[in-house]
């Protein structure tokens, strides 16, 4: 895995990232099985840190429990090796307005292909998406969750890992609020778990 940080900690396997989408699912009295979505979804991510100083950790985790916090997306991994963004290696706006719900979206400014399984975000929100089908260069890109927001025309897209994707979420309120000594010496963080803001 490519080295990622969370306020400043390094970030360490085993690492998870999860698609929270409710679905209801209930079976007839035929044993027909229906299924609905409530057309919501958000990232959530579980890790946890290399922690080198416990007296500068601590302070970290304890201030603005309730705020919102940023770090890189991490991108997904693939037999030891992150996926690449792809061989485009310009910037990549939006061709034309999108709305929410859109799961197909027509950009522009490509000069190659960007990944299947690469996680983008859209400049004019703080959503996370994912590449569902590799993006030849030229036409539609499709993702998965659809637009939570609209998307005016030429909106840029994050796609490079020079751009710094950008989650934005908030702490789980089960994470641990502080260290606990493994053998008076030895301090862990527990698991980071982080809900995506939306």
């Amino acid at each position: 895995m490519a080295a990622y940080q969370f306020l400043g900690y390094d970030i360490v396997a085993p690492f998870q990232i999860t698609s929270n989408e409710p679905v209801f699912s209930s079976d007839s009295v035929s044993l027909k099985t229906r299924r609905v979505s409530q057309n919501a979804q958000r990232w959530e991510l579980e890790f946890g840190i290399v922690m080198q100083d416990a007296s500068s950790f601590l302070p970290d985790m304890l201030l603005g429990w309730s705020d919102t916090v940023t770090m890189t997306m991490p991108q997904l991994n693939v037999r030891g090796t992150t996926i690449s963004s792809g061989t485009s290696t310009s910037a990549v706006t939006v061709s034309g307005a999108h709305s929410a719900g859109d799961s197909t979206i027509t950009l522009t400014g490509a000069n190659g292909t960007i990944a299947k399984g690469r996680f983008i975000k859209f400049a004019n929100h703080d959503k996370i998406y994912l590449v569902t089908s590799e993006y030849s260069g030229s036409g539609d890109i499709n993702i998965y969750p659809s637009l939570r927001s609209a998307v005016p025309d030429t909106t840029a897209l994050a796609y490079r890992d020079s751009d710094n994707i950008i989650l934005t979420a908030y702490r789980d309120v089960t994470n641990v609020t502080g260290i606990t000594f493994a053998d008076g010496v030895l301090s862990d963080a527990g698991t980071i778990n982080l809900i995506e803001a939306l």
